[in-house]
């Protein structure tokens, strides 16, 4: 039996699909063995015919960070364009922004930023 999403988880979850629908592709990253395997962050990312890969990752609906990085510099490159905050925000956010090479887009890269600790990281 599924449990329909809370009020507090339901912005995240239309968030999250919203993504999917987009071409996000999803994936876990670093499982927690004493949680039974259960992923400890999700990963997802969307290349662009523009020459941007866009990336999301979280670990709870509150930790999550967006990014757009140009594919030559990906995946050690700094992002040109990067947001730390709630699921809901960093993907609308990042949804919301031009595509790459129009005006208004970013397009200087910026130090990436460690507000996010994955486990294995050091």
């Amino acid at each position: 039996m599924v449990t329909p999403p809370t009020s507090e988880e339901a912005p995240h979850i239309a968030a999250l699909r919203r993504a999917v629908e987009l071409g996000f592709q999803f994936k876990p990253l670093a499982f927690k063995p004493e949680d039974g395997g259960v992923p400890a962050a999700l990963y997802a990312e969307r290349w662009s015919r523009d020459g941007v890969v866009e990336t999301i990752t979280m670990q709870g609906m509150t930790e999550a960070i967006a990014a757009r990085i140009r594919v030559e510099d990906y995946p050690h490159g700094d992002p040109i364009w990067q947001l730390a905050g709630t699921v809901a925000e960093v993907i609308a956010e990042l949804l919301a922004l031009p595509a790459h090479d129009s005006p208004g887009a970013p397009t200087l890269a910026r130090r990436a930023s460690s507000s996010l600790w994955l486990p294995g990281d050091s």
